[in-house]
């Protein structure tokens, strides 16, 4: 065996480790938060917080009904118009103002104020506008979820190589092939910063609508559950709040990695 496979091999084998402490690492974490659930559900008062066991029980009845999955499509069709609406507009309006110093400028203490507004503080007035309906929490999330894409292309779209944008000047390369080829792919890093907080801002925002104006989905599932003092149900629904994140969050890094797949840091990864 020569050198370099020794080496590759002593690599491949400390990734594995790695790789192996890591998934142990994850669910020991995973089971110590069920010990902690069980112990508090025996702990407190009856009705208090139900066992890991009624409230999986309980979802897995829920799972069987029709409406258990329009309520989980309601928020999924929420969150996913939401998300759409803060790409489309988001992205190219940043990148936009970014290129342009005085349009930066401009806007800067505008989008500094704007994006300080919390937008559960603006449910009020929507609620009373639209009522509790999917357009009132589109318009929350939107408003609310909008401000990481908005500014972080606005700082992709200042991240461009100055050389690379001088040498393309010089050689007189298209706009278009030059847009293209060296100043989105320099921006694109950035931007997938920005979505990857835009995306658990927007999830979180529509649940939160839901749950404060009861708008159909998960989160008026859970408020009519604690109304009702129904602890097994409202776990059921939180534990899908979290399950539908962790979907989410998965979704994202694929995406991420296969959009980036050319970048250092997914190299890294890799190698990890």
């Amino acid at each position: 065996m020569t050198g370099l496979d020794l080496s590759r091999s002593v690599t491949s084998s400390s990734s594995s480790v790695r790789r192996v402490v890591r998934v142990t690492a994850q669910i020991g974490v995973l089971a110590l938060a069920l010990v902690v659930w069980w112990y508090g559900s025996v702990s407190l008062p009856t009705g208090v917080m139900p066992s890991p066991v009624d409230t999986f029980a309980t979802l897995g009845g829920f799972a069987l009904t029709p409406h258990f999955w329009a309520t989980v499509w309601e928020t999924v069709w929420t969150f996913l118009v939401a998300l759409v609406i803060c790409t489309v507009v988001g992205v190219p309006l940043g990148l936009a103002i970014g290129s342009s110093r005085i349009a930066t400028q401009s806007t800067r203490l505008v989008f500094d104020f704007l994006r300080t507004i919390p937008p559960i503080a603006i449910l009020p007035l929507v609620l009373l506008i639209f009522g509790p309906t999917f357009e009132m929490v589109l318009v929350v999330v939107v408003l609310g979820a909008i401000w990481p894409i908005l500014i972080q292309s606005v700082y992709a779209a200042q991240q461009g190589e100055p050389l690379l944008t001088e040498m393309s000047r010089s050689f007189r390369v298209p706009r278009r092939w030059f847009i293209t080829r060296i100043f989105f792919p320099g921006s694109l890093p950035f931007i997938m910063t920005g979505l990857r907080v835009g995306t658990t801002i927007c999830l979180l925002l529509t649940i939160t609508g839901e749950l404060l104006s009861g708008a159909p989905g998960i989160g008026f599932e859970i408020a009519d559950a604690k109304n009702f003092l129904d602890t097994p149900r409202m776990y059921a629904y939180v534990l899908v709040s979290a399950l539908l994140g962790l979907i989410v969050n998965g979704v994202f890094w694929i995406v991420q990695r296969r959009v980036l797949r050319w970048h250092a840091s997914n190299r890294q990864d890799a190698a990890a």
